[in-house]
């Protein structure tokens, strides 16, 4: 590169002074370069002036697009040496016949890309002459191909240009015939918009209905041409013609239709609404209050177009003025000055949107329920997956005298392919309890390859009567010894995901109902351990005697698939047990009030309902008897009433959800009633 030099003096002072232009692209790169000719007494001298380059575009580009890059260049090279103010000629050289053919034609035949490169070389080579060089006679294809120093430093034509330059005009390449050019088929579209209805819908402050206000306050003030501060009257100015605008907008038919008295459609929006234009041009309700003592806003609200921008700051702006009242009460106090169409839906849809209304009242995520996990739809024996709960605490009857009642817990396990429940009772939280409840559990149902259960975490936010499991599930110790117990057994112990128990829906339904009979069944008596624990495996018994489907599709079959059909073989069914309801509780032994507590009680007090009275005066009776259908299926029922024994149809009568204190007594006589009855 050291070697490479040009001379200082470019051309000789003379009178005859040329610029001479050439450019050439490839596809990665293009350029332009001038040389500057000048004649003196010594004769006629050519030398390099000035080139410029560049990289071809990332985006791969046609060739004739490439060389029109090149001549761009060279067409601002040539305006900058121009604007030495040279007393010259200036010709500009390319070697691409598509180029000069587009140089000649107008811009706006040819798409964005080339207009806009035609337009900047018509202005900057204006006066300047376009002529064709042949490719092997064109110095800038060494720019577009690149070269090496030596061949910079051999290269004849790149220091001094073609030879041609030097000799005379009549010796100068010919044009040739240039092709003509291909113009896109383009259609003028003449399209006009209302700027009223744009300065409207697109306006920047169109999500606050104040700073509207305001705007228009100021485009009424600067159409009165008044100088003052912005008034009362100038709000109330520019809230119509911001009300109108919008109107016009969306409602420009029926407008033009009230303009020209003419019916407006039926199938428009406000044909029921009975619309009058008002003074100002506002699209009012009409309504039947002509003659109410009302004010005229009220009478005739502005009638808002529905789904607009400017109804839904409206409404947004109304609901946080009145505190984010509700859509009902939002809707009457917009309807005091205002009628949106369609208001519920429109108010509804602004409030769903309020983020700190949202805030107050979340609602979580709602996804399609996912498959059921393999687990639950595989072929596999009762109890060989499972899932583990706890549920409780409960009280149980102290074997010391005058000693407090003591905490127990349930522990629930459900299979997961035949829904059975095994429950077992744990005396206290501790880790070795689990573990025997667990061992029970092996021992009575079988071993299973897979237990199921809650995440630890999942007890973090418990209520204050499962703070003792969140204890115990999240000791190390606990969760230690339990591992290392079912690492012995082979038994895999997965957890649902923390803080998801919708996760363990199977075991929770299990235990919502082990607590529905046992709450039930217990009522306010306090049982012992061993009476406890045989009341869950009574109520264990009931669950497992659940329905799931029927065995047939014949209606006079009566038989149902149970979780016990598959532990054995049929429905488990209690020993019978004697009628002890009409017994006093104070002679039952604890078996026999735990039988008690399973049995229907008599005699239920209801109310008789009656169509002429209010329900706080409906008389009170008590049933006596219940008188079956030819069906076995009871629908009236022999009451008493303080007026005498009369019959009543079942659904003219309501049982009060109390018991009656005096249990197994017939009313009419005072003694023990010998059958059982239930409404």
């Amino acid at each position: 590169m050291q070697q490479i030099s040009f001379p200082r003096l470019s051309f000789l002072r003379s009178s005859n002074l040329e610029m001479h232009g050439f450019c050439d692209a490839s596809m990665s790169a293009y350029g332009a370069c001038i040389y500057a000719v000048s004649q003196g007494d010594n004769g006629v001298k050519a030398n390099l002036l000035s080139s410029r380059s560049r990289v071809a575009p990332l985006k791969t580009i046609t060739i004739p697009k490439l060389e029109l890059c090149g001549a761009a260049l060279l067409a601002q090279l040539m305006h900058e040496v121009s604007l030495m103010n040279f007393k010259c000629s200036y010709y500009c050289w390319c070697d691409s016949t598509v180029v000069l053919a587009w140089i000649k034609n107008q811009p706006s035949n040819f798409n964005v890309f080339v207009a806009n490169r035609l337009s900047v070389i018509q202005e900057l080579t204006s006066g300047m002459s376009w002529l064709h060089v042949p490719t092997d006679l064109n110095p800038a294809d060494m720019l577009s191909r690149g070269s090496l120093p030596a061949e910079l430093i051999n290269s004849h034509l790149w220091k001094y240009g073609p030879t041609y330059l030097t000799a005379s005009k009549d010796q100068w390449p010919s044009t040739p015939a240039l092709p003509e050019p291909v113009l896109e088929a383009r259609k003028t579209i003449l399209i006009t918009n209302c700027a009223s209805r744009y300065l409207v819908e697109e306006s920047k402050f169109v999500n606050s209905f104040p700073k509207m206000q305001r705007i228009f306050a100021y485009v009424c003030k600067f159409i009165h041409r008044r100088k003052s501060g912005i008034t009362v009257e100038d709000l109330r100015l520019g809230t119509e013609l911001l009300i109108r605008l919008t109107q016009q907008s969306r409602l420009s038919t029926e407008i033009r239709a009230l303009e020209t008295r003419k019916d407006i459609k039926a199938s428009s929006s406000i044909a029921s609404l009975s619309p009058f234009l008002d003074d100002c041009g506002l699209l009012r309700v009409g309504g039947r209050l002509k003659n109410s003592t009302l004010d005229f806003e009220a009478r005739h609200p502005i009638i808002l177009p529905k789904n607009h921008s400017i109804t839904s700051a409206l409404i947004r702006h109304l609901h946080e003025k009145h505190l984010h009242a509700g859509p009902q009460s939002l809707l009457a106090i917009i309807r005091q000055t205002y009628w949106p169409i369609g208001g519920r839906k429109t108010v509804a849809h602004v409030i769903q949107k309020c983020v700190r209304c949202f805030r107050v009242k979340p609602r979580t995520l709602e996804q399609i329920m996912a498959d059921l996990p393999v687990d639950r739809v595989s072929e596999s024996r009762a109890f060989l997956v499972t899932g583990v709960d706890y549920c409780g605490p409960f009280l149980y009857k102290s074997e010391v005298r005058n000693r407090p009642p003591l905490k127990c817990y349930m522990s629930i396990f459900i299979c997961f392919s035949t829904k059975a429940v095994h429950i077992e009772l744990v005396k206290d939280l501790t880790t070795s309890a689990f573990l025997s409840a667990l061992r029970r559990f092996i021992c009575t149902r079988g071993r299973p390859i897979r237990i199921w259960s809650d995440n630890a975490t999942n007890f973090v936010g418990a209520r204050n009567e499962l703070a003792e499991l969140k204890s115990l599930f999240l000791s190390d110790s606990h969760q230690e010894a339990v591992h290392q117990a079912c690492l012995n057994d082979c038994i895999d112990w997965r957890f649902i995901p923390p803080r998801s128990p919708h996760f363990g829906g199977l075991w929770e339904a299990s235990v919502k109902l082990a607590k529905h009979h046992l709450r039930r069944a217990l009522g306010s008596s306090l049982l012992g351990f061993d009476e406890l624990r045989t009341l869950a495996c009574n109520i264990c018994a009931i669950i497992n005697s659940r329905p799931l489907f029927p065995l047939s599709e014949n209606p006079a079959d009566l038989d149902v698939l149970t979780p016990s059909h598959f532990l054995v073989g049929a429905p488990i069914t209690t020993f019978l047990e004697p009628d002890l309801v009409h017994l006093n509780v104070d002679r039952l032994d604890r078996w026999q009030k735990v039988t008690q507590l399973q049995q229907i009680h008599v005699n239920d007090v209801v109310l008789v309902k009656d169509e002429n009275f209010p329900p706080l005066k409906w008389p009170l009776a008590r049933i006596l008897e219940l008188i079956p259908g030819a069906d076995g299926v009871s629908r009236v029922a022999l009451i008493r009433m303080a007026t005498g024994v009369s019959r009543r149809a079942l659904a003219k009568l309501c049982l009060l959800p109390l018991r009656d204190e005096v249990k197994g007594m017939d009313p009419s006589t005072g003694g023990v009633c010998s059958g059982e009855a239930r409404v």
